[in-house]
Formats: structure tokens, sequence, C-alpha cells
């Protein structure tokens, strides 16, 4: 009987423990879902090994980066390398807080269209405040057809190179992390949109 009680009252005190395990991890989820997010500024990007922020014209490719573009996009295999800022503000209760993202899902809507989308598989430590993310991630081009749209590769090119101030399509950049708790990984249910 002594036994039994004793069991009982370990399991009663684990599922107490679990219990308030998972209320911090709601509330961890919660203050992050809830968090306002905005670019502040990327200050590299290469696709598959090319510098491409340095880029305004066709001319400005090498033969060479041309090619190993046009393949990588052909095969819907671009990679892509990014130092970002990534601007993160939380409520002033929960400003204290920092959350691991596991994995961050993304994607980037051209005018409400998908365009590209893709995965970041390394962690990545966000707190309050202006946050440095060093991303590598695979990139895939929306398909029309089965095959890589190219629509899709001419509306981002022409995003990226206006600079005449003529009107840019509505660009949304969506994530959807990951996070780490203290009962596992936890997605965050839907995606959040990035300010520009």
């Amino acid at each position: 009987m002594i036994k039994k009680t004793n069991l009982l009252s370990f399991a009663l005190l684990l599922g107490i423990a679990f219990f308030a395990f998972s209320c911090g991890t709601k509330s961890d989820v919660d203050a992050f879902k809830e968090a306002k997010y905005s670019l502040s500024g990327i200050n590299e990007v290469k696709l598959n090994g090319v510098n491409v922020l340095n880029k305004k014209r066709p001319e400005d490719f090498s033969l060479g980066e041309a090619a190993l573009l046009f393949t990588a996009f052909s095969d819907n295999n671009l990679s892509a390398y990014s130092s970002l800022g990534l601007n993160v503000e939380l409520d002033e209760a929960n400003q204290e807080r920092s959350m691991t993202v596991t994995k961050l899902k993304w994607q980037l809507l051209l005018d409400g269209k998908q365009t590209l989308s893709g995965i970041v598989d390394e962690p990545v430590e966000l707190r309050h405040g202006l946050n440095t993310i060093n991303v590598r991630t695979p990139i895939r081009i929306a398909e029309e057809n089965g095959r890589p749209g190219y629509n899709n590769l001419l509306r981002l090119v022409t995003m990226l190179t206006k600079t005449d101030g003529t009107s840019r399509p509505d660009v949304v950049l969506q994530i959807k992390p990951t996070i780490q708790t203290s009962v596992g990984p936890v997605e965050v249910p839907s995606f959040i949109n990035v300010r520009n």
C-alpha cells in the first residue's frame, strides 16, 4: 500500500512538473509568436557562392557566374548564404526572454504569390532587439508546370534591381520557426510576417 501511495505521489509530482514546463513553454512560444519582427538590413547575399548584392545588371555577372546560376536555377537547386539584421520587439514583460530557433521555414511572397521558399536548419538564438543572423538555406523557386517558374525569377530580379522609384511588387517575408523549449522543439502553428 505504501509503495502504491509513493508511486501515485511520484506520478502526481511528475504530472505537476510537466504541466509547469508546458505552461512555461506555451508562454515562451506565445511571447515570440506575438513579437513584432522587422528586417533592419541585409549585409551579404550569396547564391551558390556568387555575391549578388553588388549586381545590378546582367553585365555585372561573369560568364562563369551566369552559367553556374542558370544551371542551378534550371535544376531548382539554388542555395543561399545571407547575413541579415532581424529586429525582434517583445513586449516589456518578455524582454528578458531569449529563444533558440532550431529550424526556420520561410517563404517570400511577391504580390501575394509564393515565389521562393526554404528551410534553415542551423540553430539561431533570438532575443529582444537587433539580432545578426547568418543564414544558409536551400532555395526552392515556386514551380509552374513542374519546372522552376521563370516568371517568378523575373519578378524577383525586377524587384531587386529597381532603383528608379517606380513601383515594386508587394513583398512579404514569412517565417515559421521551430523553437527549442523545456519539453522539446515546438513549431509555431502559422507563418509570421516580417516587415521591411
